[in-house]
């Protein structure tokens, strides 16, 4: 069989089991959507699950109980989202911003000394007056982050179209095709409460009808809102709960003025409800938290969606494929949905929708919160992991170069001695499995403790000791590979359960992904698609080669073939899956890597032509599977099917820009960056010329032609995958992380006393192969070398 026949078989065979997975997911549909007569849609900016109380605020409690409910995540085109990128994110039905400082204007110091009719400015007496050092002067911070969009709100936006039209003109508004207004525009009619509201709506062409101050009484207000299919209500009232300081807070107000700025915001809540419930036909309600307010830092917020197709379920939408997430973006396509309009392609959110049965409401609001901690406790600490990632890593490499050898052209094994090497092979053992000991954590409810960041930290370092510990304690460990092999079946058995059975552990893990920034609510984020990469191939690499033992001399290499293929496939319709992975990356970075692992150890020659027919069969696998998910009902695509429809609307280059400029600013400002040179490092020491893994790395032969076999066709798959993934570098670095420290163990195992069998005292394989019924060929970049 040629090579290019096996690429088709093995491509006609992804793409059957793909498509047994993609089917069912698209073609699954709730029912009907209702149809509504009217939508009023209110934002409120800063709200929140945790201001949501029976005694608080009655009328919020009252509606959330007949209400479908979920967690809002509100993110635009900048990190935090203020009051006028929500309204005008919500309008565009895609993220946007509106153009300005991204934190507002830098604190500046008050003056010293009052100016001409400015009585507020505070008197200071001049420096060393009366002998002690000048006062620190006070800082102007009012238009600090979010605080000069409010102002704006307030005070100004006399002229929202031409607001509107700098908006579409923005550099991070383009960068995802965002046309703001959008939801004006198609629906024709608005009438907007709040000047933040107005740029929604506000395009040429639309009647726009503008009441700043709604009417209490029920009748009168119900008349304002009947003028127009479309009603926009921005209730601002948190903006004025406090004041944005030198540093960020959690929610941007203070406590008091918070809950009397509630009292107001229930208050408008219930007349409006009470003038909806006498509007004639069928009025559709959604309450959302659009933004941040002052200060505070991003979190989840409030969704609401009361009247025709909703009950009181989760919220969910094809944007996040998982209840009870919904994002900002969702809720124009959902307007235009229950108004019988199109959507426009310009639109990235997808319709809201009721699922399933949430429990009773003090319940379900409890569980929300407990979602909006473990979101912000990732989003606020992530960062810092990243650190002490590299940190770990870097001291692993570091001990290695000190105790084994450093630099010297031909390590001396007695450069330190066996307790020595065992703490070092213990310090990377921990290190390798902290990538993992991060998804395991999420086993343990955290976010529920009462200082959820030691206890999230706790969970990781007793998921940590818990892999260690099993990777030494059983028969394998007397086994050279026997615990990092261990480690690497945890990983990939902890990230493939995951996903089968929904991604909780990816979800909020220091490694996967949170809400708040909104890049994936399920399947494989990429960090964690490198670590499974590494993982299975190795693992593949591993498992081909025991089943070519004991498939016996002759089938060696058909077994070898098999093997992997088999394991292939199945990974592959894992990651691609629309109902499981959702990787679009993932399945052109993976599917090669195990065409090139089965062509190393089956020995077929790898040329130029075959490498190129690889990469072609992983395309037309993705496409075959994107397509397959555009063909079925809109509101349920991923994104693998909005990016068809994206093709074929001409917005496709968008989204490859975007991911383009993410690689790069990863590339430039992210902390796993620094995971690249660590790695460089510790390959150089390794692999250089009388490196402790040169030649073998004292394993015997076989063993060490699959280790290079697996390790080649690992760098391929992180190499595709850096490339096709808006994650860049970070998604090979995350994998360094779990790799180099497992070579720093096969290192410091050579020269040792633990030998395995095949090998001498010192870890030198034996000098040529032998002969005897329990040896099998086992077959490497067209060399035959022996294994045991």
């Amino acid at each position: 069989m040629t090579a290019f026949r096996r690429c088709g078989a093995v491509l006609a065979a992804v793409l059957v089991g793909l498509a047994v997975l993609v089917v069912p997911a698209a073609a699954a549909d709730d029912g009907g959507p209702g149809v509504a007569d009217a939508v009023v849609v209110v934002g409120v900016p800063g709200l929140t699950w945790g201001d949501v109380d029976p005694e608080g605020t009655p009328e919020l409690w009252a509606l959330a109980g007949d209400a479908t409910i979920g967690a809002l995540s509100v993110r635009a085109a900048r990190g935090t989202t203020c009051v006028l990128d929500g309204w005008a994110t919500l309008g565009a039905g895609n993220r946007a911003r509106v153009p300005g400082p991204d934190d507002g204007l830098p604190p500046v110091p008050l003056p010293t000394v009052p100016l001409p009719d400015d009585q507020s400015a505070p008197a200071t007496s001049a420096p060393g007056a009366d002998g002690e050092p000048a006062p620190e002067p006070q800082l102007y911070t009012s238009l600090s982050y979010c605080g000069l969009q409010e102002r704006a709100a307030n005070r100004a936006l006399e002229d929202p179209f031409a607001t509107v039209e700098r908006t579409a003109g923005d550099e991070g508004t383009r960068r995802f095709g965002a046309e703001p207004g959008a939801l004006g525009e198609a629906v024709g009619c608005a009438t907007v409460s709040g000047r933040a509201a107005t740029l929604a709506a506000a395009v040429p062409g639309v009647e726009l009808t503008r009441a700043d101050a709604l009417p209490p009484d029920p009748a009168e207000l119900a008349g304002v809102l009947d003028d127009c299919p479309l009603s926009l209500v921005s209730l601002d009232q948190l903006t004025d709960a406090g004041r944005p300081g030198v540093e960020k807070t959690d929610d941007g107000t203070d406590p008091e003025p918070r809950a009397a700025a509630l009292m107001r915001i229930d208050r408008a809540v219930g007349e409006l409800r009470a003038a909806i419930a006498t509007l004639p036909g069928e009025t559709l309600l959604l309450l959302a938290g659009i933004s941040e307010v002052n200060d505070g830092r991003p979190q989840l917020h409030v969704g609401m969606a009361s009247g025709p197709g909703f009950g009181s379920g989760w919220l969910t939408s094809a944007s996040t494929g998982r209840a009870p997430y919904v994002q900002l973006i969702d809720v124009a396509p959902t307007v235009l949905r229950a108004l019988g309009l199109e959507r426009p392609p310009s639109m990235n959110g997808q319709p809201m929708r009721a699922v399933g049965d949430r429990p009773a409401l003090d319940v379900a609001v409890e569980q929300l919160r407990d979602l909006n901690v473990a979101a912000t406790v990732h989003h606020r600490n992530v960062g810092n992991f990243f650190w002490i990632l590299v940190f770990v890593s870097a001291l692993v490499v570091a001990a290695g170069i000190v105790l084994l050898g450093g630099w010297q052209r031909r390590p001396a094994p007695a450069a330190s001695g066996p307790r020595t090497r065992g703490l070092l092979r213990l310090l990377a053992l921990v290190a390798a499995a902290v990538p993992v000991a991060t998804y395991l954590a999420g086993l343990f409810p955290w976010e529920r403790s009462a200082s959820p960041v030691p206890a999230l930290v706790a969970a990781v370092i007793a998921a940590d000791l818990a892999v260690v510990a099993l990777a030494v304690a059983g028969p394998w460990r007397r086994s050279r590979i026997g615990p990092p092999m261990v480690v690497l079946a945890v990983t990939l058995a902890t990230l493939l359960l995951d996903v089968l059975t929904g991604s909780a552990l990816e979800l909020n893990g220091l490694l996967g992904y949170d809400a708040i920034v909104a890049g994936r609510f399920t399947g494989y984020g990429n960090l964690g698609f490198g670590l499974l990469s590494v993982s299975a191939l190795l693992v593949t690499a591993a498992a081909a080669a025991a089943a070519a033992r004991r498939g016996g001399r002759r089938r060696a290499r058909a077994v070898t073939a098999v093997t992997v293929l088999g394991i292939g496939l199945l990974t592959v319709a894992v990651i691609g899956a629309p109902s499981l992975g959702r990787d679009f990356g993932g399945v052109l970075a993976a599917m090669p890597g195990f065409l090139l692992l089965a062509m190393l150890m089956a020995r077929v020659r790898v040329t130029l032509l075959r490498f190129a027919a690889i990469l072609l069969a992983a395309v037309l696998a993705v496409g075959t599977v994107a397509v397959l998910d555009w063909t079925g009902p809109p509101d349920q695509r991923t994104h693998l099917g909005r990016f068809v429809e994206q093709v074929l609307t001409g917005e496709a280059w968008t989204v490859v820009s975007r991911k383009a400029s993410a690689n790069i600013d990863i590339l430039l400002g992210s902390p796993l960056a620094w995971m690249l040179p660590v790695a460089l490092v510790a390959a150089v020491w390794l692999l250089r010329p009388g490196g402790l893994l040169r030649g073998g790395a004292g394993l015997p032969a076989g063993d060490a032609a699959v280790l290079r076999a697996g390790l080649l066709a690992s760098a391929l798959s992180l190499t595709l995958g850096a490339a096709v993934n808006d994650s860049g570098v970070a998604l090979p670095a995350t994998a360094a992380a779990l790799l180099v420290p497992l070579l720093v163990w096969l290192a410091a195992g050579r020269g040792g006393k633990d030998t395995t069998s095949g090998e001498s005292s010192g870890g030198a394989p034996h000098s040529g192969p032998a002969e005897g019924p329990d040896r099998v060929t086992v077959v490497s970049r067209g060399s035959t070398v022996w294994n045991a």
